[in-house]
């Protein structure tokens, strides 16, 4: 524990700090109230009750957003009920609290690394609001198939469980909406949301009205000890030349209102249907349109917050890295090996590095180049006097290319020599050239004349 106010470590039992004298006691009363708030988050999350244990860690990082347990456990409350994106932010949220011993460190990079994963969180996402589009629309059926693909890809995602039974609820197919949030309670066992859908399915189902018997058309009654049944309906023996002139009538009847009152009547009210639909349809296709560009303009808020997750995630990887390759380099100089010391430092971005981190690189740097030229200049010297030119080229060439004006000139020149001895007389006609235009007058500018028309009289 530290003193909020000075940053100095302080005892447990210390009431006050004792290096600039602040009162630590309510200080110490929100630490662990905001302890006791994860602690029941932890209880809650193990009894697979997600909600009141979300509900207890945010109040938990109210009291004291440092408390990186609470977060990191928030964050794996989110990833296990499908909020892959937010559990993604409270980890690099966590992370940059605590860039070292960091659990939400290992997260992170199970997430990131798997490419299929990420891929997989970025089509639920597209899915599932192609799924809030489609009942929008009122196009039900379509968004009940949309979501059994999300729930596919992720069947712990409790708002697409939620939502594939309000659906079937608007359905009236009770009991394929209960089998969904029973689903979503062995996810989360307590969601508000869940309950309440539970406890209307359960009164809808209470208040349906029960089937009435069914009315028999059929007269019973009882003769001695026997039940006589019979129909109500008795048969009447009607005259055929009779009945087959009510047909006729009936039949002219029939058409003759049907031509003089239907049809017309008919015609007018399928005009009118007709009109309306269309004027229905012309609103439906304005209001549907506004719909469509809200919900675009959702998805890519929503992708580019996990766009920027992914990159802060990434460049804290990055500068980690970084100043791995930094301490390597330290220790190597500290050990006089400061070519290879050099050579970690090439791999270094500075960029990504605080400003004590970019101190200690510009120091190391400085010390480093030093040291390793004399040793760069030393080897390619004994190399070329050995008569291994090509070691030579390679030794001198990580000189020249940083400070061609190293030793006045005098590695400039023992290179151009390598090269030429090595047989790649076009660079080393290159670097002739350099020692004369830059130290006419001296030894090696004179030297380098005269191999260069030997090079040039070849």
């Amino acid at each position: 524990m530290r003193c909020l106010m000075c940053n100095e470590p302080i005892a447990e039992e210390d009431a006050v700090c004792m290096n600039c004298g602040t009162d630590l006691r309510l200080y110490k009363r929100i630490l662990h109230l905001s302890n006791s708030y994860y602690n029941a988050g932890l209880y809650k999350a193990r009894v697979r009750d997600m909600t009141g244990a979300a509900d207890c860690l945010r109040q938990s990082l109210k009291l004291n957003k440092k408390n990186i347990d609470a977060r990191n456990l928030l964050g794996l409350i989110y990833y296990e009920t499908g909020e892959t994106v937010q559990a993604l932010a409270q980890w690099v949220i966590s992370t940059n609290y605590q860039p070292k011993k960091n659990i939400a460190n290992s997260y992170l990079n199970e997430v990131q690394t798997n490419n299929t994963k990420l891929d997989l969180v970025d089509q639920t996402i597209k899915k599932f609001n192609q799924a809030l589009l489609y009942c929008q629309q009122g196009s039900e059926d379509l968004a009940i198939i949309q979501l059994k693909k999300v729930l596919s890809m992720s069947p712990k995602l409790v708002k697409g469980h939620q939502l594939m039974a309000l659906l079937y609820m608007k359905g009236e197919e009770y009991g394929k909406a209960k089998k969904a949030l029973r689903r979503a309670q062995l996810l989360d066992t307590n969601n508000t949301r869940t309950l309440n859908y539970m406890k209307e399915i359960i009164s809808i189902e209470k208040n349906r009205p029960g089937g009435g018997k069914k009315r028999s058309d059929n007269l019973t009654y009882q003769s001695g000890n026997e039940l006589i049944i019979q129909p109500t309906d008795s048969y009447r023996e009607h005259s055929a030349f009779y009945t087959v002139i009510n047909i006729f009538i009936g039949l002219a009847v029939g058409v003759a209102l049907m031509w003089f009152l239907v049809i017309p009547a008919r015609t007018q009210n399928i005009r009118s249907e007709l009109n309306k639909t269309t004027v229905d349809m012309g609103d439906q296709i304005s209001a549907k349109t506004a719909q469509v560009e809200q919900l675009q303009k959702q998805l890519d808020e929503a992708q580019q917050q996990l766009d920027e997750a992914q990159q802060s995630a990434e460049d804290q990887n990055s500068g980690v890295d970084m100043y791995d390759k930094l301490l390597d380099a330290q220790s190597l100089s500290e050990e006089g090996k400061n070519v290879e010391a050099r050579a970690v430092l090439s791999e270094i971005n500075a960029t990504v590095l605080s400003d004590k981190g970019k101190a200690l690189y510009n120091s190391i740097s400085a010390t480093v180049d030093t040291e390793a030229f004399k040793e760069l200049y030393a080897s390619g010297q004994s190399s070329y006097d050995s008569g291994d030119y090509a070691a030579a080229v390679d030794s001198l060439k990580q000189i020249i290319d940083v400070d061609d004006t190293y030793d006045n000139g005098g590695a400039l020149y023992l290179y151009a020599r390598a090269l030429h001895r090595s047989g790649d007389t076009d660079t080393a006609a290159q670097m002739y050239q350099k020692v004369i235009d830059n130290y006419g007058g001296t030894k090696n500018a004179t030297d380098s004349q005269r191999y260069l028309e030997e090079i040039q009289a070849q």
